[in-house]
């Protein structure tokens, strides 16, 4: 390994997860540069095929040039496969999020803004990022003082969630709190519109310094699935927690179709004027009704058995001890969706008439919030 990375010495380890390590290194054939390098796991790249894509999406991103997507130098498909990108001493949003809890609505959007230029342009190129999450964007201090410079990176690492994956619950930890629907039903293949999903999820964090989905595997599917977003905090304007809504809508069609109208309407929500290509965003009209999403949702007998139906479906693609033992897991779970996840009372109010994004129970307070690293 240490003779495949020959010219780059390592210098001190960043972090690790489930999809390698990342380590501060030295590009010794420019100077010494500081590089940032990415270290998968040696079956990370265990077919032709996962190798051919990421040959293809590391090439893509490094054609990228964008001032929000974090640079690609280099990488490596032998035996050690590796990714080098442009070193940034900041902190990543998920840190962020966890050590200071939500962000006021006009760094959440200012951040998003960022992230959606990002995808976009990567978009544009035909490039999907499939892992669209907050450790995945990286913060550090923007030109002007009290501000953020966003970096979206990791590309050409995330894979797509596989069947055989979602079977397998503890390989996808982690992950699907932030996947979009059509990823989990597989009933037809996934565009860029999943990205756009992920970044809706993304912003909800944001604001309400939680995920929209939380649990167990299952219950995180069934939500991405079924379930309405939770209330946002009363400090989300209104207009904002609408767009939210959309970016989070399950079909499709029926979110915003690029990043950057998300992004768009979302700004304009924050400033409190109507956007000005109402064709692209297409916000709810005045007076029109939208459905409630509640705190406390009952899953009952015909969401159970939507969630049942796209999971067993994937059953099918498994042979012998291990489908019978899914299939038992799945049976349970659907126990569990009917009775123990519906709503009792006892987990906030609800929400008001007519607001389907406002938690009235809330009683987090955003304002105030210092940058990172202050």
């Amino acid at each position: 390994m240490r003779d495949e990375l020959s010219r780059y010495r390592l210098v001190r380890l960043l972090g690790k997860g489930g999809m390698g390590e990342v380590h501060v290194a030295e590009d010794t054939s420019r100077h010494n540069r500081q590089v940032a390098v990415k270290l998968l796991p040696t079956t990370a790249l265990s077919d032709p095929e996962s190798e051919k894509r990421f040959r293809r999406e590391c090439e893509l991103a490094a054609q990228i040039d964008h001032p929000n997507v974090l640079p690609v130098y280099d990488y490596s498909v032998g035996q050690h496969p590796y990714i080098v990108m442009r070193y940034v001493d900041g902190v990543d949003l998920s840190t962020v999020l966890k050590e200071r809890g939500a962000l006021p609505p006009a760094r959440a959007v200012a951040i998003i803004e960022q992230v959606a230029a990002a995808l976009d342009a990567a978009h544009r190129k035909h490039l999907r990022h499939r892992d669209v999450k907050p450790s995945n964007v990286m913060l550090e201090p923007g030109a002007r003082q009290g501000t953020d410079h966003a970096w979206l990176f990791d590309w050409g690492i995330a894979q797509p969630i596989t069947a055989q994956q979602i079977t397998r619950l503890g390989q996808v930890v982690g992950t699907p709190h932030y996947i979009a629907p059509e990823r989990l039903a597989g009933e037809r293949p996934a565009d860029h519109r999943a990205d756009v999903y992920s970044l809706a999820v993304v912003l909800y964090e944001c604001l309400a310094g939680r995920k929209p989905f939380e649990g167990d595997d299952m219950a995180v599917l069934a939500g991405h699935l079924h379930r309405p977003p939770p209330p946002l905090p009363p400090a989300v304007p209104d207009g904002l927690a609408r767009v939210v809504v959309k970016g989070l809508a399950k079909e499709p069609d029926q979110r915003y179709q690029a990043a950057g109208e998300l992004a768009f309407a979302a700004r304009a929500a924050l400033e409190d004027v109507r956007p000005a290509h109402v064709d692209q965003t297409q916000p709810p009209r005045t007076g029109d009704p939208v459905p409630r999403a509640r705190p406390n949702v009952a899953v009952g007998g015909g969401v159970a058995g939507g969630v049942l139906g796209a999971l067993l479906g994937v059953v099918g693609v498994l042979d012998g001890v291990t489908a019978v033992w899914v299939a038992g897991a799945l049976v349970v779970a659907g126990a569990l969706l009917g009775f123990g996840l519906r709503g009792d009372g006892g987990g906030g109010r609800d929400a008001e008439p007519g607001d389907p994004t406002r938690d009235v129970g809330s009683d987090s307070d955003s304002d105030g919030f210092p940058r990172s690293g202050s």
